[in-house]
């Protein structure tokens, strides 16, 4: 099943890819979208067997109350499942990933943060660059194409929003981003 689920994750990778460099991959926006709801408990199942052999601790700091936001939610899903994906992939066994979400000053702001090995700050300028990927013994032992992170960045830019990343290296690593609640005309 391990090598199934890798090779149907890469083809999905390569797949958006294409469409976001064939110009296919346009922004359908939705309003009233449950972020917590519709994107982030859906993206949270889809990894949660990972999650579950890693023994992972995972903490969900949100509020209580619907984040709604107009955005296209399945773009929105594959940051998100991306995001959380790397957490686990990257994370240590029996680690904590720490999933952020708020409602601030009428932007949506998200960071995914994971115990692990991080990376070292002057390779940060690799991350979300096409095919690229960290030059880090323990980051290259796990699979993986250096689309993921490219795809997730495309993604936050059609929705008028900036993403980022930082890490102590050999302790953790936090990737976090920002879009606006509404899309502008």
């Amino acid at each position: 099943i391990g090598k199934c689920r890798y090779l149907l994750d890469l083809i999905n990778e390569y797949l958006n890819l294409a469409r976001l460099e064939g110009g296919e991959f346009i922004p359908e926006f939705q309003s009233g979208v449950d972020f917590i709801g519709d994107i982030t408990n859906t993206s949270l199942e889809l990894v949660s067997t990972q999650i579950e052999t890693k023994k992972i601790k995972l903490e969900k700091n949100w509020p209580n109350e619907t984040i709604e936001l107009e955005c296209a939610p399945d773009l929105l899903q594959i940051v998100m499942t991306n995001l959380i994906s790397n957490a686990v992939k990257y994370g240590k066994d029996e680690g904590t990933i720490r999933l952020t979400v708020e409602n601030k000053d009428e932007h949506l702001k998200v960071s995914v943060w994971n115990e692990g090995p991080g990376f070292p700050d002057e390779q940060r300028s690799r991350l979300f660059r096409k095919f690229s990927r960290i030059q880090k013994k323990e980051l290259l032992q796990q699979k993986g194409t250096g689309v993921g992170l490219y795809t997730t960045w495309k993604i936050i830019q059609s929705h008028g929003g900036r993403i980022q990343a930082r890490s102590e290296e050999g302790s953790w690593a936090e990737f976090s981003f920002e879009i606006p609640l509404q899309q502008d005309e």
